[in-house]
């Protein structure tokens, strides 16, 4: 079985040699699904991948893919954001993050976005998303660390910070919880802060290697201009793409 994976600070180079079996790649951006078109391996992880910097992950790849029977899992965090938009199509999320994103509970894409080093530093994570907050917090008011009332603030503070300056201390200072509190939470913080994008990510790519329980669900191949104009930027031919989906069409 050929799996390739899409990731970046969600996965340490550590965390990522636990699933030697999975090619991994590093975030996803807009072509690079497609680019798999003409040869497509069995399984997707779709983890990380751009928003801002760079054009994010079309839909319209994943369905193309999809449509060629490729099982896809997306968690953690642009893989999160499109499972719980493309499930009803086929896509499997997985982790807390997508049930999150599908249920409603959290809707943007800020909610995961984080700022990290190059890949030369291994991608690594440099402001905290709000999803580990929010899943921080919520243990810590499990504990009895904080109150529900300190939660809300602490929350509220973080989401009032620009994703690429968030960080505890910043959320902290921006939160007027008491004194007291906030240096609880300080010191609770050093040994139990929650990553959840690791989490999920880690769940998805044992998902991708596992027999998937799922039905396949197989969508109509779709070949819209904009599809055929991204096939282009991508250095190929959208006649190569659209021939590869004539010949896995069924008959």
């Amino acid at each position: 079985m050929r799996v390739i994976g899409f990731v970046g600070p969600s996965l340490g180079a550590a965390e990522r040699a636990a699933f030697p079996h999975i090619c991994w790649r590093p975030p996803a951006e807009a072509g690079d699904l497609l680019r798999l078109v003409a040869d497509p391996p069995d399984v997707i992880c779709l983890i990380d991948g751009y928003f801002d910097q760079r054009p994010a992950v079309r839909h319209k790849e994943i369905l193309l893919l999809l449509s060629l029977g490729v099982r896809i899992h997306g968690a953690s965090s642009i893989g999160a954001l499109r499972a719980a938009e493309m499930d009803r199509y086929g896509m499997i999320g997985i982790g807390a993050i997508y049930a999150a994103y599908r249920d409603g509970i959290i809707d943007g894409d800020d909610e995961v976005a984080l700022l990290h080093a190059p890949a030369e530093l291994d991608w690594l994570p440099i402001s905290l998303p709000l999803v580990d907050v929010r899943a921080t917090l919520a243990a810590a008011r499990q504990g009895g660390i904080v109150t529900d009332e300190d939660q809300t603030r602490l929350i509220d503070a973080a989401t009032s910070i620009f994703y690429q300056d968030r960080d505890w201390d910043g959320i902290v200072a921006a939160s007027d919880c008491a004194q007291a509190s906030a240096a609880a939470l300080r010191s609770w913080l050093k040994a139990n802060h929650v990553m959840q994008k690791a989490l999920d990510a880690r769940a998805c790519a044992a998902a991708a290697l596992a027999k998937s329980p799922h039905a396949a669900i197989r969508p109509e191949a779709v070949m819209p201009g904009f599809v055929t104009a991204l096939a282009r930027d991508c250095g190929g031919t959208a006649m190569d793409v659209l021939q590869v989906l004539r010949e896995a069409a069924p008959e």
